[in-house]
């Protein structure tokens, strides 16, 4: 539903930008921020950063503001644009999280064998990921083992520790991510050491 006084509100500032003053659009930013953001906030998924996904939302509202049609719904509009952000945002978390999902298991995997053949690997990683698992919380620990060394599957997990699916999903999402960040950057300071060496 309009709201018509914001709307008539705001239609004398798109008008402006459209026509090329480009300062009306702060006066459009001042007053659309504060829905902009309690609409994304309250439907963004976890690990998603709400004031980037607004940030986004604006310039891309400025970019195309040309095909906005004065006297429709400027808040609907902008809405959409927030929609299309949050969409294509939780594509790039849903890709990460899969790239994080291919990588730690197979280490996993990896560092298991290798304990079992009593051998360092070649892979420099390896040792890396050991220190970053030492690192992590006792819990977080027990979930990697539950899901790489046990092999259960998430419905087994949170029956095992009284938790839903998807909760125990989203903790091993957030697990993966913070043991690929401690591994990239104990990879970047070696190399920073190695490379400071020279």
């Amino acid at each position: 539903m309009m709201d018509f006084d914001l709307n008539d509100e705001l239609q004398p500032h798109v008008r402006a930008v459209q026509s090329g003053e480009r300062s009306s659009f702060r006066a459009i930013v001042e007053r659309m921020l504060p829905v902009l953001r309690a609409y994304v906030a309250a439907r963004t998924l976890p690990g998603m950063e709400v004031d980037d996904i607004v940030q986004r939302t604006f310039i891309e509202a400025y970019k195309s503001i040309g095909q906005y049609r004065l006297g429709t719904d400027f808040r609907a509009w902008l809405i959409t644009i927030a929609r299309y952000q949050s969409m294509m945002e939780a594509t790039r978390l849903r890709r990460q999280a899969d790239y994080h999902s291919r990588f730690i298991p197979v280490a996993v995997a990896r560092m298991a064998e290798r304990r079992l053949m009593d051998e360092e690997g070649e892979d420099g990683r390896l040792p890396y990921l050991r220190e970053c698992l030492a690192k992590i919380k006792r819990s977080a620990r027990e979930l990697i083992r539950h899901r790489y060394e046990e092999d259960l599957s998430m419905k087994e997990i949170a029956g095992k520790l009284n938790r839903t699916a998807g909760a125990v999903r989203k903790e091993l999402c957030l697990i993966r991510q913070q043991l690929h960040a401690c591994v990239e950057r104990k990879l970047a300071a070696e190399e920073s050491a190695v490379g400071g060496g020279d």
